[in-house]
């Protein structure tokens, strides 16, 4: 994926360099601890008009690297300029979601309608409340 002509993947070292190269960040917020298998990380929230980015010491023991070593953990979309790889837009329609990803697995839930997919310890979840994408996260999988 690219944003602000910037290549971002899951996965990919989270630092000073991505960073600046993202654009103005417009708030950071420590989100708290996420159990992954029997460990917790840290996530961060780093939020920038129109996306987030989500950093996490995800695996920092098995990538021979500090506690303090961060990781995109997650990725959401809010900007109609912003596309997934298939080519959905935040503003599309809950159905063009389902004509490039297929019916997927649907949860409503706090009156939020999601579509979410999950391939490879990868996942895609679309809000789709009210019939149109409101928001698109990306993220590393709780296998």
């Amino acid at each position: 994926m690219e944003i602000n002509k910037q290549a971002i993947t899951l996965g990919q070292d989270w630092d000073r360099n991505l960073l600046t190269a993202l654009g103005k960040q417009t708030r950071e917020d420590f989100v708290g601890e996420v159990p992954f298998g029997e460990e917790n990380y840290k996530y961060y929230r780093h939020i920038f008009p129109g996306f987030d980015i989500y950093s996490a010491n995800i695996d920092w023991q098995q990538r021979g690297k500090s506690v303090d070593s961060y990781v995109i953990g997650q990725i959401t979309l809010h900007a109609p300029t912003l596309h997934t790889a298939r080519g959905v837009v935040p503003g599309d329609a809950k159905q063009r979601v389902i004509e490039h990803y297929g019916a997927g697995e649907t949860d409503n839930s706090d009156g939020e309608e999601w579509i979410m997919y999950s391939l490879a310890h990868r996942n895609i979840a679309f809000d789709v409340t009210g019939g149109k994408v409101r928001a698109i996260n990306i993220s590393t999988g709780n296998d």
